[in-house]
C-alpha cells in the first residue's frame, strides 16, 4: 500500500496525502508513504495515530529513497485509524490535517477492511 505525500507551504494544511483514506486488509500489511511527483525536497519525520493503542509498528524512515513505512498488524475489520503525518523541508516541520477525537473529515486515515 503506497500513499503519495505532497507539500505545499502556501496552503493549510501544508501536507496532504493521496489517497486520503487508504484501505488495507487484515493481518500484517505494510503501509508506505512516498513523495508525490514534482514535490519540493522533504524528508519524513513521523506519523501520529489518534487511536492509542493502535496496531501499527514504529515508523521506519529512510532518506534514500525518501520514504516512511509502518506495519499494520490489525486483526479487526471495519476500523478507521486517523493519523497526522509530519515532514521536514529546509529545517521546518510541516503537518497534515490536525487530529480531532476520532479524526475529522479530510484527515488522513487507514481503514482496515
Amino acid at each position: 500500500m503506497t500513499i503519495k505525500v505532497s507539500l505545499n507551504i502556501s496552503v493549510t494544511p501544508p501536507v496532504t496525502v493521496n489517497p486520503t483514506k487508504e484501505t488495507v486488509n487484515n493481518g500484517n500489511q505494510t503501509v508506505v508513504w512516498v513523495p508525490a511527483a514534482n514535490q519540493p525536497s522533504f524528508t519524513f519525520v513521523g506519523v501520529t495515530f489518534s487511536t492509542n493503542p493502535n496496531p501499527f509498528s514504529a515508523p521506519t524512515i529512510t532518506t534514500s529513497p525518501v520514504q516512511m513505512s509502518v506495519t499494520d498488524s490489525n486483526t479487526k475489520s471495519g476500523v478507521d485509524y486517523p493519523y497526522m503525518i509530519t515532514v521536514n523541508s529546509n529545517g521546518i516541520n510541516y503537518n497534515s490535517a490536525t487530529l480531532g477525537i476520532g479524526g475529522n473529515d479530510g484527515d488522513p486515515m487507514i481503514h482496515n477492511k
